[in-house]
Order: structure tokens, then C-alpha cells, then sequence
């Protein structure tokens, strides 16, 4: 009886392994024309670059595109939602575009509510990350000084 439990256990271990290596393996990470944006991001992974443009079948109207700059590939969605074609990108322009993006992103309007918020509030949050970077230098995982973002004014 403990031989066959022997033997049972590493087959079936070694039966899932295999089955998830075959999964793994046969992941498509391309982009095909037909794809949702959920369907692109499970293969390509978050983008880097999101925003919306022209549609060129409608006047006026907007389609989203996503752009992944480490991959060199961009994906115009139709207005169904779905992949209408797939470009190759020049790593420098997305890279360019891609900054642009952050730092318009990063402008922020003043809000009333949520600026003196963050200003009574850095102290605390600043101290939290300060005790974080502690605890894993402490840990040995990684020493070094935290990034801390200021409040937007």
C-alpha cells in the first residue's frame, strides 16, 4: 500500500506540471486583429500608453489604443471594441510619448478638498514609508530611501 502511495503522489505532481507547462507554453502573446482590450492585455500585459484618437471610419468619433513601448506595438481598437490593426512602433517616438504622457498626467488640477488633505496628511504618510524602508532593510531584502511623492498644490 506505501508503494503505491509512493508512486501516486510524484505522478500526479509531476502530471501537473506538465499541464500547467502546457499552459504556459501555449499562451498567445501577439496581437491579432479581432482581439477585446481585455483579450490584448492578458497577452501583451498592462500597456504602457493609453489614450484614444480618431476613428478613421467615423467622422468625430474616438477609438482607444493601447501602445506596449518595451514590445515596439501598438493596437487601434474599432469602435466594437475590438483590435481593427496592429502596428509596429519605433521604441524612440514611444518612449517620447510616452514621457509626455507622464507628465501630463502628472498636472493636476487644484481640488479643495483632497490638496489640503494630502498636506495634513504627508507627515503621516511620509513617516509610513520611512518605517516600511526600515523594516526591510531590517529584513535584508532591500536597503535603501523611499520614494516619497510631495502633495500636488
Amino acid at each position: 500500500m506505501r508503494f503505491r502511495t509512493a508512486l501516486v503522489r510524484p505522478a500526479l505532481l509531476l502530471t501537473a506540471f506538465a499541464l500547467s507547462a502546457c499552459f504556459a507554453s501555449s499562451s498567445n502573446t501577439d496581437l491579432h486583429a479581432g482581439m477585446t482590450p481585455n483579450e490584448a492585455v492578458q497577452a501583451m500585459g498592462e500597456p504602457d500608453l493609453k489614450d484614444n484618437v480618431a476613428d478613421p471610419a467615423h467622422n468625430g468619433a474616438t477609438v482607444l489604443r493601447y501602445t506596449w513601448v518595451d514590445a515596439g506595438k501598438t493596437a487601434v481598437f474599432n469602435s466594437d471594441d475590438k483590435i481593427e490593426t496592429v502596428q509596429n512602433v519605433d521604441l524612440a517616438t514611444a518612449r517620447q510619448a510616452q514621457q509626455v504622457s507622464e507628465q501630463t498626467r502628472m498636472v493636476q488640477p487644484f481640488d479643495p478638498i483632497e490638496t489640503p488633505l494630502n498636506y495634513l496628511f504627508f507627515p503621516v504618510k511620509a513617516g509610513f514609508n520611512y518605517l516600511g524602508a526600515g523594516l526591510n532593510c531590517v529584513a535584508g531584502t532591500d536597503c535603501r530611501k523611499p520614494q516619497i511623492t510631495l502633495p500636488s498644490g
